[in-house]
């Protein structure tokens, strides 16, 4: 047993120590011998507006219906209100177009949703089992 040790140790000690030069050899390099950019040619770039609603309509989202307003066409996914588009917002269940009422609390979905203002989405497609 004790041999066997002693003929890994070396193995393991020249693992280590390749590990070490490689960590050490990968510092920071500059291709070129030009001077670095300074700060203010970063910072010119166009910056988007914080304002401006990001478009998540392809992002496919997942959660569970905690309420349904259908006066006002809102349905709450995990305590959030979203907004149903009548004529835009689409039902699916088991791959099949089915009618908005038949949604129920405590169902899971999964939605899409496209952002109509920086507080509201509206949802555009709901996957329904």
């Amino acid at each position: 047993m004790r041999n066997t040790v002693r003929m890994h140790w070396p193995r393991a000690a020249l693992v280590a120590l390749a590990g070490l030069g490689a960590a050490l050899g990968a510092g920071a390099s500059r291709v070129g011998d030009g001077p670095a950019p300074s700060a203010s040619a970063v910072q010119a770039s166009a910056q988007q507006s914080a304002q401006a609603p990001a478009d998540d309509s392809a992002s496919l989202r997942h959660g569970t219906v905690t309420a349904i307003d259908r006066k006002a066409r809102r349905i709450q996914i995990q305590g959030v209100w979203a907004e149903v588009a009548p004529g835009k917002t689409m039902l699916l269940r088991q791959g099949t177009p089915a009618a908005l009422e038949t949604l129920r609390v405590g169902e899971p979905i999964r939605f899409t949703a496209a952002s109509t203002s920086p507080s509201t989405a509206t949802l555009r497609v709901i996957y329904a089992p």
